[in-house]
């Protein structure tokens, strides 16, 4: 699976490569409390981020759905 993040810094690319290289959420969260503090706040979005856009590519929205979204925004 590949997901693209776009607009990040430098930084909040280098903190999702190795978010993306953890096997568990149990290492994602021992990588990120062991960060200096002021990269935590970073990786916690980045992840966030992450979730995101790996639920945008597994979410469907079908005709009647986007016709019920645009009845309820107008």
């Amino acid at each position: 699976m590949t997901i693209t993040l776009e607009g990040l810094t430098r930084q909040q690319y280098q903190i999702a490569d190795l978010l993306w290289n953890c096997e568990t959420q149990e290492q994602v969260q021992t990588l990120i409390q062991s960060m200096p503090p002021q990269y935590k706040q970073d990786a916690a979005v980045v992840h966030q981020l992450m979730i995101a856009a790996v639920m945008d590519q597994h979410t469907e929205i079908t005709a009647d759905v986007k016709d019920t979204i645009s009845r309820i925004c107008s």
